[in-house]
């Protein structure tokens, strides 16, 4: 199969239109039509997904971080344009975030967002997770809404890692096998009757939410206090508190 033959096939397979004029562009402009098609693809996938929902979503979380009991035009725009922002910043972090099948993504390109000096000049950093860091500058430019505690409590230590997973899904957080190491090993040395400060806590930035989880063990005892911190929707906010008391009353057992 020829270059263009694959191109062909790899436009076709994220479903564009006009498939041999993005290969044409691309083989004899030399403009790297097959990531910036990828890239604006995904992007439009986040706009389809504004639905009456997640409107009705972004007023709960209007109420919820305090805004006015009547939410207005502005309020609205200022958070659709928040989530955008942080749409588009998650998406040029993370390429492989879409919905392509995995055999799919090794075959297609991906992108980074690199630093440049005054003159135009590629340094070579790259400029990662800016996604993770909107919220900070935001506080700070334009007061947006204050972290909080979305839910506390405790679990038996055998659900914990259920609870990890369950609640990173809430957010929008792949929680794997890399993850669940660190959370296990660090909780070993925490104590739940130290302030808040002094448990250990593990960041789940998702793409929807970002929230802190702060675990503690009870010495001695078989139970993990929680606190799970951030600035959520309200339907989110419910669910990650039915999440926890359903949880805490139940001893799950790892199947074999």
């Amino acid at each position: 199969m020829t270059d263009v033959e694959m191109l062909g096939r790899l436009f076709a397979a994220l479903g564009a239109d006009d498939v041999p004029g993005w290969v044409a562009s691309e083989v004899e402009e030399g403009i790297p039509q097959l990531a910036r098609y990828r890239l604006l693809r995904a992007l439009a996938q986040d706009v389809r997904d504004w639905d009456a929902a997640a409107v009705a979503a972004v007023r709960d979380e209007i109420a919820s971080a305090g805004g006015h009991a009547a939410v207005g035009v502005e309020d609205i725009a200022r958070a659709v344009a928040r989530e955008t922002t942080f749409s588009v910043l998650y998406r040029l972090a993370d390429p492989d975030g879409d919905d392509l099948p995995v055999e799919l993504r090794r075959q297609l390109p991906g992108w980074a967002l690199v630093e440049t000096v005054s003159a135009g000049e590629v340094t070579g950093r790259v400029l990662g997770g800016l996604y993770e860091d909107l919220g900070v500058v935001l506080d700070a430019a334009v007061g947006a809404g204050r972290s909080g505690t979305v839910a506390a409590g405790w679990i038996w230590g055998t659900n914990l890692r259920p609870f990890c997973e369950s609640l990173a899904a809430e957010v929008g957080y792949d929680f794997d096998d890399s993850d669940w190491p660190a959370v296990e090993t660090a909780l070993v040395g925490t104590d739940d009757e130290l302030p808040l400060s002094d448990w250990y806590v593990y960041p789940l930035v998702g793409r929807r939410h970002r929230v802190d989880l702060h675990v503690a063990q009870s010495v001695g005892g078989g139970e993990v206090s929680v606190s799970v911190q951030g600035a959520v929707d309200g339907p989110t906010r419910s669910r990650v508190a039915l999440l926890l008391d359903v949880m805490a009353p139940c001893r799950m057992i790892a199947s074999e």
